[in-house]
């Protein structure tokens, strides 16, 4: 399985932006939510393909079909690839705000 530097870096490297990491673990049962944001819905949608590529993901993929809020839900991983007016709009930052964390890629070395 792929660790959460992993898929930071991941949505990095494909140029999804404002990338935010928010712990929501309760006691040993570890889970985190990634969000991020794609300039457009055919930019989440290939990060959508490669991401269940690289997880052989076989399950429906929620939100493909209009691309503005795609959501994969992978073990411990809960990733959020939106649209800015989608994102800006359900504002789940501000709900999760008291469990973020900072996590450094290699984005962070340069």
């Amino acid at each position: 399985m792929k660790d959460l530097k992993w898929i930071v870096e991941f949505l990095e490297e494909h140029k999804l932006k404002s990338i935010s990491v928010y712990d929501l673990s309760s006691g040993e049962d570890k889970r985190y939510m990634i969000i991020a944001t794609a300039l457009s819905a055919q930019t989440n949608k290939t990060v959508a393909d490669l991401l269940k590529e690289e997880f052989n993901y076989a399950e429906k993929i929620e939100g493909y079909n209009k691309g503005e809020w795609i959501v994969f839900d992978l073990d411990c991983y809960s990733i959020h690839l939106f649209l800015p007016k989608i994102r800006e709009k359900y504002n789940l930052d501000k709900l999760y705000k008291p469990k973020k964390m900072t996590l450094k890629t290699k984005k962070d070395e340069k």
